[in-house]
Order: structure tokens, then C-alpha cells, then sequence
């Protein structure tokens, strides 16, 4: 069964809600100048709510290392999310329990990967857009991934999915989850916790 992944929380009751829904995991994002961007203390209180069994996933962008290993301990990440340009050895410093993203364009070459295996444990796709590493509201062209279900890597699958558009992307390839951030919005950072519910649905999570 498909996983479910939120991202982009800054609100401890939606957080809550999501929860008890049943999704696999949250993430709150610690990129200053992103719209979703939560202080570690925001973080921290939001996560504090959530049950065990719900992985708390802290993203981060071409951050110092050592303040990410910092900031994990404290607020109590499961996992980190890397959305940048890091490389496999700045992976390797920061320990197992790593999402690693990556931008999907037209020229993407999965050769690109090959050296992430054995430091990261989850790849992440998104929509690669100039000025923007992740909540660009589009989907990338997921034929350019033909090869998804063979990868030897659990896979996430994000980018502009909402309750109109995720069915046809799980007849495509069945990733190990989606990341749904912005096809689920009110506004930045304000999710609306019915159209998850209704993803769960269509996927038969609940």
C-alpha cells in the first residue's frame, strides 16, 4: 500500500488532524524564505503533538551540516529531507535516515543517483523549476522515469499532486509514497486536511 508523506506544515492542530488521519509522515520546512518555513521552536512544539508512529521529517537546503545534526536532535526528526544541491560525501556526514531530493527535468539522467545509494536511504522527485526547489503546484513529466519500479530505493513521488491528478500517477509506477504539499493548500503553509482525507480515499489508505 502506497504511503502518504505532508509537507509544508506549520499549524500544530492541522498536524494533529493529518495524524489521525493516518498518513506515514510529516514535514516541516526549515528553509528560510520558503512561505512554509518554520523556526526550529515552531517545529519542535508541532512534533511534540504527533504519536510515535508518525515519522517527522525536517527539511532542509544546502544547510551547514553540523546545524542539521543539531537541529534533528532537538526537534525530533525521524528523518531529513535534503532538497538541494548536496553531494554524497556532505550526505554521508549527516548519518543514516536521509531523504534525498532531486529536481526532475526533460534531460534528467538516473546515472546521476547512482552515487546517493549508499548514503541516503529514500529518493524523492519533484518538479524542478527555475527559482524553486520544491511546492511549485506542477507535476514534472513522469514518463521521463520509466524505470521507477525497478529502482533498488524506496521512492517518494512529489509535486503538484492533488485528489485530481494522484490515481493516474499510481497507474503510472507505484512509488513507496507520495509527498503531497501544495496540490493540498488553502494557502502556503495552510493545508486542508479534507483533500488528504480524500487522497487517502482514492487510494484506498483508509
Amino acid at each position: 500500500m502506497v504511503r502518504i508523506k505532508v509537507c509544508g506544515i506549520t499549524m500544530s492542530e492541522q498536524a494533529v488532524k493529518l495524524a489521525d488521519l493516518g498518513v506515514w509522515a510529516i514535514g516541516c520546512i526549515m528553509v528560510p524564505g520558503s512561505p512554509r518555513y518554520v523556526s526550529p521552536a515552531l517545529a519542535r512544539k508541532i512534533l511534540m503533538l504527533l504519536p510515535p508512529h508518525i515519522l517527522k521529517v525536517g527539511v532542509f537546503q544546502n544547510e551547514d551540516p553540523a546545524y542539521i545534526i543539531r537541529v534533528r536532535k532537538w526537534c525530533g526528526f525521524d528523518l531529513v529531507q535534503l532538497h538541494g544541491n548536496e553531494s554524497p560525501e556532505y550526505c554521508r556526514r549527516l548519518g543514516r535516515g536521509l531523504i534525498k531530493a532531486f529536481g526532475i527535468e526533460k534531460h534528467f539522467a538516473e546515472l546521476s543517483l547512482s552515487g546517493y545509494k549508499d548514503v541516503v536511504d529514500y529518493f524523492l522527485f519533484d518538479t524542478k523549476k527555475k527559482g524553486k526547489s520544491g511546492g511549485t503546484g506542477t507535476c514534472f513529466p513522469w514518463e521521463i522515469l520509466p524505470s521507477l519500479n525497478t529502482m533498488d530505493h524506496p521512492v517518494i513521488v512529489a509535486g503538484g499532486l492533488n485528489e485530481k491528478n494522484i490515481v493516474k500517477c499510481q497507474s503510472m509506477f507505484s512509488p513507496f509514497a507520495f509527498d503531497l504539499n501544495s496540490g493540498v493548500e488553502v494557502s502556503p503553509g495552510h493545508k486542508d486536511v479534507g483533500k488528504v482525507e480524500k487522497i487517502l480515499h482514492l487510494l484506498h489508505c483508509k
